[in-house]
């Protein structure tokens, strides 16, 4: 609200900015690209659930929409809906779905999930009646029953191979219309699913993708942002990064009576005392600078720890409260990416929000097998010298000592708990044991033995 009044916005037209609309202008606006495709792609937004755009920075109306699709047609409720029929919570856990998905066969079950919803002439129908509805409850009965015919992974995994041919095939049915490859901006809590993203990556068509790093419905402000810079004239620079919530400072009153602390005023002093407790197979909880915004830990709120130990999967999830199949995420150097990855790109933007998966080469999967999935895929946060000076020298130290590729990166919090935002959260942490050490800027907490 603050915002809004500053920049002379009423509520009334700021409720006017259409769901969608604000999306696009967040994925594509403050992405690195001059032109290309526009696509959002919700639960429904507006009565909409996806749009595609066409977008040119240098245009005076820079976005162009192209088509769109009613809530009743919508890829949001087809997996949510999976998601709610396999026992989880709709809009909540979708991520345990894409999980989930690797363990199973889609081809088992893909045939039911082509009754609920298709592609066709360049337009996605829904199968409204029993199969389908556009609602996440009730389900009928028959489907109910259809579904238990299966094991829920292969339920899972026709569900995001189904979710991945639908996506590809729109996107490429529009570009290949207008006979030219193109960039693709993303949007749209459907592209919280990595692995969606890596599938339009994967397309000849497609030459480099962008996913605006808070995609769900968290990120429409930037999109309300952009919208009225640009209707004020200014230019919109891309995102440099994603740092932008509350600050949080050590505390060094008050202490519970178990735990102690230690004050590092080197920088090089601190990358060796958390060498030691990495070496020591300890999990690190660490707290820098501001939060990230968005649904991903970029390492100013995150859990790291070795990679060599896979078993250290199902122990972090145990003390996090976690679900077991759901991968933990590597931290890495852009400098080792190609020894990791298949046929990476430095220009990848997508891998420095964690917004999709890659494959990973036979040396990694043997490197540090605590974050390469089953699928012999992982969702990488790369890490640049220029953009986090502490995390690459930290990497890079690591490597030293250890000839791991990698950290994991998993987000600093308890499952169905928000991230950390204040020291206490994170002091908390620490006497629940829930980590082993904790570093709050130049600070060092740990519990007295």
């Amino acid at each position: 609200k603050k915002w809004l009044i500053e920049n002379n916005i009423t509520f009334s037209r700021f409720d006017s900015y259409h769901h969608h609309l604000a999306h696009a202008a967040s994925a594509s606006l403050p992405s690195p690209f001059h032109d290309g495709l526009c696509l959002t792609i919700d639960g429904r937004g507006d009565y909409e659930s996806s749009c595609l755009y066409k977008f040119n920075r240098s245009k005076h109306t820079p976005l162009e929409k192209i088509v769109s699709f009613t809530s009743a047609d919508s890829l949001g409720y087809f997996y949510g809906r999976i998601t709610g029929l396999l026992g989880f919570k709709p809009m909540r856990h979708e991520g345990k779905i894409t999980g989930l998905a690797a363990l199973g066969n889609p081809q088992k079950a893909i045939g039911l999930m082509r009754e609920m919803i298709s592609f066709k002439d360049g337009h996605l129908e829904a199968s409204l009646g029993d199969l389908y509805r556009p609602f996440f409850a009730p389900y009928n009965k028959e489907l109910v029953e259809r579904v238990n015919d299966f094991k829920k992974e292969d339920i899972a995994a026709a569900a995001q191979l189904h979710l991945e041919e639908l996506v590809t095939s729109l996107v490429k049915f529009y570009i290949e219309k207008d006979r030219k490859n193109a960039n693709v901006m993303l949007a749209g809590g459907v592209f919280g699913n990595v692995k969606l993203t890596q599938a339009i990556k994967n397309l000849e068509c497609v030459n480099r993708v962008f996913v605006q790093p808070q995609m769900g419905d968290g990120g429409l402000c930037i999109g309300a942002a952009a919208l009225s810079q640009h209707e004020n004239g200014n230019r919109i620079k891309p995102i440099i990064d994603m740092f932008l919530g509350p600050r949080t400072f050590a505390i060094k009153d008050n202490l519970p009576q178990n735990v102690g602390f230690k004050t590092i005023v080197e920088f090089e002093e601190q990358i060796q005392e958390i060498i030691k407790d990495l070496s020591h197979n300890n999990v690190i909880g660490i707290v820098r600078g501001r939060m990230e915004f968005g649904p991903r830990a970029l390492c100013n709120r995150s859990i790291i720890c070795q990679t060599s130990d896979k078993t250290i999967n199902d122990s972090i999830n145990k003390r996090l409260e976690r679900t077991e199949f759901m991968p933990f995420a590597p931290v890495i150097r852009l400098e080792r990416c190609k020894d990791a990855f298949i046929k990476f790109d430095n220009d990848d933007q997508t891998l420095k929000y964690m917004t999709s998966t890659v494959d990973c080469t036979e040396l990694f999967n043997k490197n540090s097998p605590a974050v390469c999935h089953v699928d012999k895929t992982a969702r990488p946060q790369v890490i640049n010298k220029e953009e986090n000076l502490f995390m690459w020298n930290l990497l890079k130290s690591w490597e030293e000592f250890s000839n791991e590729l990698c950290l994991v990166n998993t987000s600093f919090n308890a499952h169905e708990e928000p991230i950390i935002n204040t020291c206490q959260e994170a002091l908390n942490a620490l006497t629940n044991k829930r980590i082993d050490v904790l570093y709050v800027e130049n600070t060092r907490y740990f519990l007295h033995q």
